[in-house]
Protein backbone atom coordinates (compact mmCIF):
# COMPACT_ATOMS: atom_id res chain seq x y z
CA UNK A 1 0.00 0.00 0.00
CA UNK A 2 1.25 3.73 -1.08
CA UNK A 3 0.94 6.50 1.30
CA UNK A 4 1.00 9.95 0.20
CA UNK A 5 1.09 13.23 2.32
CA UNK A 6 -1.54 15.82 0.68
CA UNK A 7 -2.72 19.99 1.21
CA UNK A 8 -5.70 20.01 3.11
CA UNK A 9 -6.27 23.66 3.79
CA UNK A 10 -6.26 25.08 -0.42
CA UNK A 11 -9.57 24.97 -1.30
CA UNK A 12 -10.89 24.71 -5.07
CA UNK A 13 -12.77 23.56 -7.50
CA UNK A 14 -11.53 20.57 -9.53
CA UNK A 15 -12.40 20.51 -13.12
CA UNK A 16 -12.17 17.61 -15.97
CA UNK A 17 -10.70 18.34 -18.85
CA UNK A 18 -13.88 17.01 -20.88
CA UNK A 19 -16.38 19.70 -18.92
CA UNK A 20 -13.83 22.54 -19.80
CA UNK A 21 -14.25 20.98 -23.86
CA UNK A 22 -17.92 20.71 -23.35
CA UNK A 23 -18.44 24.45 -21.70
CA UNK A 24 -15.89 25.97 -24.73
CA UNK A 25 -17.74 24.45 -27.82
CA UNK A 26 -21.13 26.16 -25.69
CA UNK A 27 -19.13 29.20 -26.37
CA UNK A 28 -18.41 28.85 -29.50
CA UNK A 29 -21.80 27.87 -30.42
CA UNK A 30 -23.11 30.91 -28.82
CA UNK A 31 -21.40 33.68 -30.81
CA UNK A 32 -23.60 36.47 -28.54
CA UNK A 33 -21.33 35.22 -25.40
CA UNK A 34 -18.28 37.93 -25.52
CA UNK A 35 -15.70 38.55 -22.59
CA UNK A 36 -13.86 36.61 -20.10
CA UNK A 37 -16.14 34.14 -18.20
CA UNK A 38 -14.37 31.12 -15.72
CA UNK A 39 -15.90 27.69 -16.10
CA UNK A 40 -15.10 24.60 -13.15
CA UNK A 41 -17.20 21.74 -12.62
CA UNK A 42 -19.53 22.38 -9.06
CA UNK A 43 -18.87 21.69 -5.81
CA UNK A 44 -15.16 22.19 -3.32
CA UNK A 45 -12.60 20.34 -2.52
CA UNK A 46 -9.66 20.82 -0.78
CA UNK A 47 -6.18 18.91 -2.66
CA UNK A 48 -6.78 16.46 0.00
CA UNK A 49 -10.68 15.64 -0.68
CA UNK A 50 -9.52 15.33 -4.08
CA UNK A 51 -6.72 12.91 -4.02
CA UNK A 52 -8.95 10.92 -1.52
CA UNK A 53 -11.56 10.99 -4.19
CA UNK A 54 -9.07 9.80 -7.03
CA UNK A 55 -7.70 6.66 -4.75
CA UNK A 56 -11.11 5.53 -3.82
CA UNK A 57 -11.72 5.48 -8.28
CA UNK A 58 -8.43 4.20 -8.00
CA UNK A 59 -9.51 1.31 -5.80
CA UNK A 60 -13.00 0.77 -7.50
CA UNK A 61 -11.17 0.16 -10.68
CA UNK A 62 -8.68 -2.40 -9.45
CA UNK A 63 -5.93 -0.27 -10.34
CA UNK A 64 -4.85 0.25 -6.25
CA UNK A 65 -4.44 -3.42 -4.28
CA UNK A 66 -4.64 -2.42 -0.78
CA UNK A 67 -5.59 1.13 -1.35
CA UNK A 68 -3.89 4.14 -0.73
CA UNK A 69 -3.06 5.68 2.74
CA UNK A 70 -4.19 9.94 2.01
CA UNK A 71 -2.76 11.87 5.36
CA UNK A 72 -4.07 15.24 5.17
CA UNK A 73 -1.38 18.00 6.28
CA UNK A 74 -1.24 21.88 6.27
CA UNK A 75 0.48 23.99 3.63
CA UNK A 76 3.39 24.73 5.67
CA UNK A 77 4.02 21.19 6.21
CA UNK A 78 4.74 21.27 1.92
CA UNK A 79 7.41 22.46 0.68
CA UNK A 80 6.97 24.54 -2.68
CA UNK A 81 8.50 27.99 -3.99
CA UNK A 82 5.13 29.07 -5.01
CA UNK A 83 2.30 30.87 -2.80
CA UNK A 84 -1.01 29.23 -2.84
CA UNK A 85 -4.82 30.59 -1.90
CA UNK A 86 -6.42 29.26 0.82
CA UNK A 87 -9.46 29.62 -1.74
CA UNK A 88 -9.22 29.50 -5.29
CA UNK A 89 -12.70 28.93 -6.32
CA UNK A 90 -13.87 30.61 -9.51
CA UNK A 91 -17.09 32.70 -9.67
CA UNK A 92 -18.62 31.05 -12.70
CA UNK A 93 -21.97 32.74 -12.48
CA UNK A 94 -22.22 34.21 -15.44
CA UNK A 95 -22.65 30.87 -17.37
CA UNK A 96 -24.46 29.57 -15.41
CA UNK A 97 -27.37 32.19 -15.63
CA UNK A 98 -27.25 31.75 -19.25
CA UNK A 99 -28.08 28.18 -18.76
CA UNK A 100 -24.95 25.81 -18.45
CA UNK A 101 -25.27 23.69 -15.92
CA UNK A 102 -22.19 22.20 -14.20
CA UNK A 103 -21.55 18.76 -13.34
CA UNK A 104 -20.18 18.02 -9.86
CA UNK A 105 -16.47 17.32 -9.23
CA UNK A 106 -16.75 14.25 -7.82
CA UNK A 107 -19.47 12.72 -11.24
CA UNK A 108 -16.78 14.20 -13.36
CA UNK A 109 -13.68 12.41 -11.70
CA UNK A 110 -15.81 8.99 -11.70
CA UNK A 111 -16.62 9.54 -15.40
CA UNK A 112 -12.85 10.18 -16.60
Amino acid sequence: MGAVRVVADQIGTPTAARSVAEAIWQVIENPAIRGTHHWTDAGVASWYDFAVAIAEEAAQLGLLSGGAAVTPIATEEYPSAARRPAYSVLDKGTLTSLGFVPVHWRTACAAS
